[in-house]
C-alpha cells in the first residue's frame, strides 16, 4: 500500500497547481452561489447566548422553550431615577416618545396595560358569569354559599367602596363584574413586578429616589448587536441626551449583556490578530532576514482565513463571532506548513529547487494534515452548531495552507548563492546539549509522573462540570444596575414551566391542575403570571356558570334588595341564558388586545404540533423542588436555563470526550498502517500525555474540565501530533542539513502556534480563555514530548 504522500509526489506542477485552483474557486463559487440563492440572509452573530447549545429535550419542547427565550430574551428594561417624581416623569416621557417609532422595537411600554378600566370593565361585564376562581366557585356551591356571596355583593353596594360605578347593577346585582375585577388586577399585582401605578406610570420608591420604568423588546433588526446601528446603541444615546446631575439610568436585561460581550469580542478580535500578526513578522524577519517567506506566509494565512471564513458563511448562514475569534488561531497553525518549507528554502543546500523541497516535505506533511483532518471532521457530527463552525472553519483553513505549500511555494525561486540560517547553529548547541536518550526519557517519565501524582492527589477537584453563570461575568456599571435594578423592580424570573396540551383547552386544563399544585408547594407565597389566571379553560367557565346558576335561584331576593322590580329579574334571566355558549377562547379570538398584550409572554399557541403555555414564577428559589414539581406531570416541563443548560453542556463535554477516544482509536489504526508498532505507540502516547497534563494542571489551579476546555483538548489532538510525525519522519533523514532543519522547522512553527493561542488564552471571555488555556498546555506538552523523543542520542 502507497502513502498519499507518495502518490502525491507523482503529481506534476501543473497538476497540484490545478488542484489549489479547484479548492479556492470552488469555496467562493459555493459562497457566491449561497449568497445569491438562498433565502437565508448571511449574517455574522454575535449573540452572547447563541454560544450555547441547544436543549437535549424532546423537540416540540425545545422548540416551545426557544419561542419562550427568544420573547424574554429581548426584553430591555430602562429606570429613569430622579427624586423628583414629575421630572423623572417627564425624562421617562421624553425617551418613550423618541424610542417609539424606532425600528428597532417590536413594542415598547411606558403606561401600564390595564390603566385604561374601560375595555376591561366591558369585557369582565360580558363574560362576567364565566370568569369565578375555582375558590369562589367552591364556596358558592357549599351550603348557604349562594346566601353568603350575594350578602357581600349587597354590602358592597350599599358601602360604596367600589372600584366600578353602579350602573349595570339591575343585570349584576351580584356584583360580578366588580369582583372579576379585583381578582385581575390582584393577578397583575402578583405576577409582576413590584413596581406601582402611579399616575399613570409604573413607579417605585426607594432611598428618596423615584424610578420610572419603560420596558422595551428589541425587533430582529434592533436585536442585531454586532451592527452599527441596534436598540442598544439607540438606547444609550437616547437616554445620554437626558441625563443631568439629578438624573441617571439603570439597564436591565439579557440584551445589554450580549451587547457588552458582542463589543468586547470584537475588540478582542483587534488585539489577537494584531498581537498575533505582529508576532510571527518580527520572527520571520528575525529568522529568514528576507521578504519573501514573510509575504508568502502572510499572504497564505490571508487565503486561509478568508476562504475558511466564506465556506463557515455558505455552509450555516449565520456564524458566531467567536467561531471567528477562533479562527485567528490559524495564523498560528496555518503556518506551520510555510515555516517547513521556507526553512528549507532558506538553509538546505543539498534541495536544489522547490520541486524537491516539497517531494523532501510532503511525507511530514500530509500525516499531519491527515490527522489534524480527522480531529476537526469527527467534530462535524458534534450536535451544537458553534463546534461545527470552529471545525470546518479550521479544517478548510488548514487544507488550504496544507494545498498553498505543495502547490505555489515550489514555484518560488531560491535564493542565490550559500544558504545558510544562523540562528540554526543556536539551536544546534541546544539540542547537542540536552537532547539525549537518557535526559529525554528522565523529562517523558517526569511529565508522566508528574501529571498522575497530581491528579491522584487533587483528584477531589477533577470534574467534568459546566456551570453557565461561569462563562460570562457581569461587571463595571453592568453591574451594579442588575443589583439596582433587582433592589427596584423584586423580579427575577430565573426558570419557568412549559405546560402542554394537544388542544388549547387541554393545555389550559393542564394548566389549572398544575397552578393548584404549584400553589400548594409555595404555600401561595410566591407570585407567578399564567394564561390561565386571565383566560379559564371552557371547562372552569362552565363551572363557573354552573354556580350562577346557584345565585340565579336567589336573584329575585337580591334584585329587591337592590330595588329593582320582576321586569329587571327577567331581562336578567334573558341576559343569563342567551350567553349560555358564549366562552373565551383564545382560538375564537374574542380576546382583546389589552388581555393578549397581558399574557404575551405565557401563551406560546402551538408549537411542534402541540400548545403550548407558560407559568412565569418571580424567581426560583428552590431548583429541585420547583423541577420535582414538573415530573410529577407528563404535560409539564421545568425550565432553569441556567441549570438546564449546564446539564446539557456536561452531556455535550461526556460527547466530546467520546469524540476523543474515537478520534484516537482512528488515528492509532492509520499509524499502523504507515509505522511500525514502537513507532505508532511512541506517537499515540503524546495525545495521552496531553490529556493527562492539561487534567493535572487543571486540577491543581481547581478548573473543572468544561466543555470548551474540552473542545480544546481534542482541537490540539490533531495540532499536537504534527510535532511527533515531524520527528519520527526526521529519524529517516540521514546526516546532514535537513537532519537539523526539521527539528529547527518544528520548533518555530510551536513558537508561532503558541503565540497565537496564547493570545486567546489571555482572553477576559472565558469560554475563548478555556479554549486558549487547554491548547496552550496541550501543545507545550506535544512540543517537549517530541523534542526529547527525538533520537540525536550520542
Amino acid at each position: 500500500m502507497k502513502k498519499p504522500s507518495l502518490l502525491l509526489t507523482n503529481l506534476s506542477e501543473k497538476q497540484t497547481l490545478s488542484t489549489w485552483l479547484i479548492y479556492h474557486l470552488g469555496i467562493v463559487l459555493f459562497f457566491l452561489a449561497v449568497l445569491l440563492f438562498s433565502k437565508n440572509q448571511i449574517k455574522i452573530d454575535s449573540d452572547l447566548f447563541n454560544l450555547i447549545p441547544k436543549s437535549f429535550e424532546m423537540d416540540s419542547v425545545r422548540k416551545a422553550d426557544e419561542k419562550m427565550t427568544s420573547v424574554t430574551g429581548q426584553n430591555v428594561f430602562i429606570l429613569v431615577a430622579n427624586p423628583d417624581f414629575n421630572k423623572a416623569k417627564n425624562i421617562a416621557v421624553n425617551i418613550y416618545e423618541k424610542l417609539l417609532p424606532s425600528e428597532n422595537f417590536l413594542s415598547l411600554s411606558l403606561y401600564n396595560d390595564m390603566g385604561s378600566l374601560e375595555g376591561v370593565t366591558d369585557f369582565l361585564y360580558k363574560y362576567r358569569w364565566n370568569l369565578l376562581s375555582e375558590e369562589t366557585i367552591n364556596q358558592i356551591n357549599s351550603d348557604e354559599g349562594a346566601q353568603a356571596f350575594a350578602m357581600n355583593a349587597l354590602s358592597q353596594a350599599y358601602g360604596g367602596f367600589t372600584l366600578l360605578p353602579l350602573d349595570n347593577l339591575g343585570t349584576d346585582p351580584f356584583m360580578l363584574t366588580e369582583y372579576n375585577l379585583t381578582n385581575y388586577l390582584a393577578a397583575v399585582q402578583s405576577s409582576g413586578t413590584a413596581m406601582t401605578l402611579t399616575d399613570g406610570v409604573l413607579a417605585s420608591q426607594k432611598d428618596g429616589v423615584w424610578y420610572i420604568m419603560i420596558r422595551g423588546v428589541l425587533s430582529q433588526k434592533g436585536g442585531k448587536l454586532a451592527s452599527k446601528s441596534n436598540g442598544i446603541s439607540e438606547i444609550y444615546e437616547t437616554c445620554n441626551n437626558f441625563a443631568d446631575a439629578d438624573t441617571h439610568f439603570v439597564y436591565s436585561g439579557t440584551p445589554y449583556h450580549s451587547h457588552q460581550s458582542s463589543n468586547a469580542a470584537s475588540k478582542e478580535i483587534s488585539w489577537i490578530t494584531t498581537i498575533s500578526l505582529i508576532a510571527v513578522i518580527v520572527i520571520l524577519l528575525l529568522v529568514f532576514k528576507n521578504p519573501k517567506p514573510l509575504i508568502y506566509s502572510v499572504a497564505s494565512i490571508l487565503v486561509s482565513v478568508t476562504v475558511a471564513l466564506l465556506a463557515t458563511l455558505a455552509t450555516f448562514k449565520n456564524m458566531h463571532i467567536i467561531t471567528l475569534v477562533f479562527g485567528t488561531s490559524l495564523i498560528g497553525s496555518c503556518i506551520d506548513y510555510s515555516l517547513h518549507y521556507f526553512t528549507h528554502w532558506a538553509g538546505n543546500n543539498e534541495l536544489k529547487s522547490g520541486l524537491e523541497i516539497r517531494n523532501h516535505l510532503l511525507p511530514g506533511l500530509t500525516m499531519a494534515i491527515i490527522s489534524s483532518a480527522i480531529c476537526f471532521a469527527i467534530l462535524l457530527f458534534a450536535p451544537f452548531t458553534l463546534l461545527k463552525q470552529m471545525s470546518l472553519f479550521c479544517l478548510v483553513g488548514l487544507i488550504s495552507s496544507y494545498l498553498t505549500t505543495i502547490a505555489i511555494f515550489p514555484r518560488i525561486s531560491l535564493p542565490k548563492g550559500e544558504r545558510e540560517l544562523k540562528h540554526v547553529k543556536i539551536y544546534q548547541k541546544l539540542v547537542d546539549t540536552i537532547q539525549s536518550r537518557f535526559v529525554g526519557r528522565i523529562v517523558i517519565v517526569s511529565m508522566f509522573l508528574f501529571s498522575v501524582i497530581s491528579i491522584f492527589i487533587c483528584r477531589k477537584n477533577v470534574h467534568v462540570k459546566n456551570n453557565l453563570l461561569s462563562l460570562y461575568k457581569m461587571e463595571g456599571k453592568l453591574l451594579s444596575d442588575e443589583i439596582e435594578a433587582s433592589k427596584i423592580i423584586q423580579y427575577s424570573p430565573s426558570g419557568w414551566y412549559l405546560i402542554s396540551g394537544q388542544t388549547e383547552e387541554e393545555c389550559l386544563k393542564n394548566e389549572e391542575a398544575f397552578r393548584k399544585s404549584f400553589e400548594e408547594a409555595t404555600e401561595g407565597k410566591l407570585g407567578y403570571i399564567s394564561t390561565s389566571l386571565f383566560i379559564p379553560s371552557i371547562e372552569r367557565q362552565k363551572k363557573s356558570r354552573l354556580a350562577c346558576q346557584k345565585l340565579m335561584e336567589i336573584a329575585d331576593y337580591q334584585l329587591d334588595a337592590l330595588g329593582y322590580g320582576p321586569e329587571d329579574l327577567e331581562i336578567l334571566k334573558a341576559d343569563f341564558e342567551s350567553s349560555e355558549n358564549d366562552f373565551i377562547s383564545l382560538e375564537a379570538g374574542n380576546v382583546p388586545e389589552f388581555l393578549s398584550s397581558s399574557i404575551s409572554s405565557a401563551w406560546l399557541g402551538m408549537v411542534g404540533g402541540k400548545y403550548y403555555t407558560v407559568l412565569l414564577p418571580h424567581n426560583v428559589n428552590n431548583y429541585e423542588k420547583f423541577k420535582t414539581l414538573a415530573d410529577a406531570s407528563d404535560n409539564v416541563f421545568f425550565i432553569s436555563k441556567s441549570a438546564d443548560i449546564s446539564r446539557d453542556l456536561d452531556k455535550l463535554t461526556l460527547m466530546v470526550l467520546k469524540f476523543f477516544a474515537v478520534a484516537y482509536v482512528f488515528i492509532f489504526i492509520m499509524l499502523k498502517f504507515f509505522y511500525n508498532w514502537k513507532q505508532a505507540i511512541k506517537i499515540i502516547s503524546v495525545p495521552f500525555l496531553i490529556v493527562l497534563v492539561i487534567v493535572a494542571i487543571f486540577a491543581i489551579c481547581k478548573i473543572n474540565l468544561e466543555f470548551f476546555s474540552v473542545t480544546g483538548l481534542i482541537l490540539v489532538f490533531g495540532l499536537g501530533l504534527d510535532y511527533i510525525i515531524y520527528m519520527m519522519e526526521n529519524e529517516k533523514e540521514v546526516q546532514g542539513p535537513g537532519k537539523i532543519l526539521e527539528p529547527f522547522a518544528t520548533m518555530l512553527s510551536f513558537i508561532t502556534t503558541i503565540i497565537s493561542f496564547g493570545a486567546l488564552a489571555l482572553s477576559s471571555f472565558q469560554p475563548v480563555h478555556l479554549i486558549g488555556l487547554a491548547i496552550v498546555i496541550g501543545l507545550a506538552t506535544a512540543y517537549i514530548s517530541s523534542f526529547f523523543y527525538g533520537r540525536r542520542q550520542k
